[in-house]
């Protein structure tokens, strides 16, 4: 049901003035002229309540208090009603570790065109692609809260489930590989999906998802969680995981992790059963293309239906008042000028 209320209200007291001059107008004497005689005149009886002259005045006082209500600025309260869309609340958990530094060419690259890409800018280390593709699924995802937590040996909330989604972009878009010392960059799996719970225990009234992300093993202890316990606790929770393994079985090393020797162990089985467990999905992404797929499919997957209620506006009324003044008052003086002309 539809509301009226006047943001001008002071306005309609002009309907007053309106209404006495409607009547004083209504009851008196039209205007007269003298002749010598009324022989070649048609005599007719006198119409005393409704004249021509009364339709022009009526037409001039619907005009006017068209003009007045449209003053008076009449606005409709719109009825709340649920809206229905599409959305889930997401913690995408990023692994933060040193292997994040790697790289992951095509495999028909030699060094030196992988080295000149690298430089360049158009062959991304894993933790840049996974900030691109964090970005690109965020955005499709207008009517989500999501949030992220990033782990090395610890799992860090970097932020908190939010709708406001510029925000999380900006984060993510400062995630640089020096954010944290080489030290503090272990994999500890349970810690991140443990933080991702935590961040997610409020919003226990909508479907709740966590995206895990990593290029390894978990090898650092958590003090509370093993992966599979962490992935127990998520399921209690009623908190689905998807798992997501990115990186080549061959990478290309630059920097500490080549001077090192660094090598990167990936068994894959432990994701599968962290999604096994909370009826989820694996997934496994070994370049920039399937890694992108990757996330596709988990767009596609994270659909479901919420109600929401509408937000409350008001809406203008006065455009059709003053249309229909305009249109009224415009035919008054046509008419008064053609078929109704009056002697003044």
């Amino acid at each position: 049901m539809l509301d009226i209320t006047f943001a001008n209200p002071h306005f309609l007291w002009l309907i007053i003035p309106l209404i006495g001059g409607l009547v004083w107008r209504w009851f008196s004497v039209p205007a007269s002229i003298a002749v010598s005689s009324t022989d070649h005149y048609t005599k007719t009886a006198p119409r005393k309540h409704f004249t021509p002259r009364h339709l022009l005045l009526l037409l001039e006082v619907f005009a006017a208090a068209a003009f007045i209500f449209a003053l008076a600025r009449p606005q409709s309260d719109m009825e709340i009603v649920p809206v229905t869309k599409e959305g889930t609340d997401i913690m995408l958990v990023l692994d933060y570790s040193n292997s994040m530094d790697a790289f992951d060419p095509p495999s028909d690259m030699d060094d030196s065109a992988v080295r000149k890409g690298i430089a360049q800018g158009r062959i991304k280390d894993r933790l840049g692609v996974a900030r691109d593709q964090i970005n690109r699924f965020v955005s499709r995802r207008s009517g989500d809260r999501i949030g992220l937590v990033i782990f090395g040996h610890l799992g860090n909330l970097a932020v908190d489930p939010t709708i406001d989604h510029d925000h999380l972009i900006g984060y993510v878009n400062q995630l640089e590989n020096s954010l944290l010392s080489q030290s503090e960059r272990g994999t500890n799996i349970a810690g991140g999906i443990s933080q991702g719970i935590i961040a997610l225990k409020d919003y226990n009234e909508t479907r709740r998802t966590i995206v895990l992300i990593t290029d390894g093993d978990h090898t650092v202890p958590d003090p509370v969680y093993t992966p599979v316990t962490a992935a127990e606790a998520a399921k209690k929770q009623d908190i689905t995981i998807h798992t997501v393994g990115i990186g080549s079985d061959d990478p290309f090393l630059l920097g500490p992790l080549s001077r090192m020797g660094a090598t990167i162990r990936f068994d894959t089985r432990n994701l599968e059963k962290i999604a096994s467990i909370t009826a989820g999905q694996f997934f496994r992404a070994k370049d920039n293309k399937g890694f992108e797929d990757v996330m596709d499919t988990i767009d596609a997957l994270e659909k479901t239906s919420k109600q929401r209620p509408a937000l409350i506006y008001q809406r203008d009324l006065y455009p059709t008042l003053l249309t229909g003044g305009i249109a009224a008052l415009g035919l008054a003086i046509l008419l008064r000028h053609t078929l109704l002309r009056e002697i003044s």
